[in-house]
């Protein structure tokens, strides 16, 4: 079987489309596996559905969509949205992100990608991967995939319907049309290094805990 792994690939204007064809196909059965004792249970007992019940799941659906909808913001509001705390998500496929570059500051967690085979494949870990980036329910996420579509609204779905998180929002339009509106720089691509310099002692101000060691002089 294949396993979770990226690639590097020329990029050419058919490359490009087939990738994000592909990566489309692929989150999709992220969603049907997600549904899929449902989908038994409905063929198995066709006979006895109750019409209510169907009512009801074709109300979630559009109730689904209707708040992936309300959770979209345009691009120009990105920045002042990441000014508030939220952090970018980038759920593109490795191939795509190498094909149009990525800030360093975006989290890259694709939802799906290609296996060593070049056969689209989803991401069963893309969950586990989001609450262990962002353990607090409460945290404020921004997804991003190419065009803020399908993809960006089942991620929607997922993270806010199966761990219930509360602060996600969507980039409307996606990483290309943010790119398109600011483009990337090369700065942007590059790792910001901390440079450890010599200075006050801050601990007590930021913990309200004064951890320095008695006798110490206070500046």
């Amino acid at each position: 079987p294949g396993h979770f792994i990226s690639h590097s690939h020329t990029s050419t204007p058919n490359h490009t489309s087939n990738v994000r064809l592909k990566m489309s196909f692929a989150s999709t059965s992220i969603q049907s596996s997600s549904l899929l004792f449902s989908t038994r249970s409905s063929s198995s007992f066709k006979k006895t559905t109750n019409p209510k019940s169907s009512a009801r799941r074709s109300s979630l659906k559009v109730s689904a969509s209707a708040e992936a909808d309300a959770a979209k913001i345009k691009v120009t509001d990105v920045k002042e949205t990441l000014g508030r705390g939220f952090i970018l998500v980038d759920i593109r496929s490795p191939e795509e992100v190498a094909e149009t570059g990525s800030k360093f500051s975006w989290e890259k967690i694709p939802i799906a990608a290609m296996d060593d085979e070049g056969n689209p494949m989803s991401n069963p870990n893309f969950l586990a991967l989001i609450k262990n980036k962002f353990p607090n329910s409460m945290s404020r996420i921004l997804l991003a995939c190419d065009d803020g579509t399908f993809r960006s609204e089942l991620a929607h779905k997922l993270i806010t319907q199966k761990l219930g998180y509360s602060q996600v929002k969507i980039i409307e339009g996606g990483i290309d049309a943010y790119i398109e509106f600011q483009p990337l720089t090369k700065e942007d691509k590059i790792k910001v290094r901390m440079v450890a310099q010599a200075g006050n002692d801050l601990s007590m101000l930021v913990s309200g805990v004064d951890t320095r060691q008695a006798g110490q002089k206070l500046y």
